[in-house]
């Protein structure tokens, strides 16, 4: 009787041993930019907001947590703390695609508004405009 209760205990705490050890890789893993993989899906950024903007379920199911380069219009350039954002504009006054640039990314020379930027990110889906991220400028 003592003997399978110590195994027991046994099981039970390696298997806690690994649920941690599991725990602490996720944890530790290190945060990774577009920049080195290839574009599932390019595409112009007029026309991926329209697509969300029409059936956003359909657009999730294509490009949600897919790598995407898309060209656009840049609108708007945010810096707050650390971070940047870009905001690629395609209707008037507001709606658009929001890339949150990866951090430490070196961008020479900065675009300015106005400018024709392509960017690579993942998609994130939509919240009033269409997010991606770890995004980095495409030459």
């Amino acid at each position: 009787m003592r003997n399978k209760r110590t195994i027991l205990w046994t099981v039970i705490l390696l298997i806690v041993l690994a649920a941690l050890g599991w725990g602490w890789h996720l944890f530790d893993k290190r945060h990774q930019s577009a920049a080195g993989e290839t574009a599932d899906v390019t595409i112009n950024a007029d026309t991926l907001y329209h697509q969300y903007s029409t059936d956003e379920h359909a657009a999730d199911q294509k490009y949600m947590g897919k790598v995407i380069a898309v060209t656009g219009r840049l609108t708007e350039v945010q810096h707050s703390g650390g971070s940047t954002s870009w905001l690629l504009s395609t209707q008037p006054g507001g709606g658009g695609i929001n890339c949150q640039i990866f951090a430490g990314t070196k961008i020479d020379p900065e675009p300015h508004s106005g400018d024709l930027v392509t960017v690579k990110g993942r998609c994130t889906g939509f919240l009033m405009d269409v997010s991606l991220v770890d995004c980095v400028p495409e030459k």
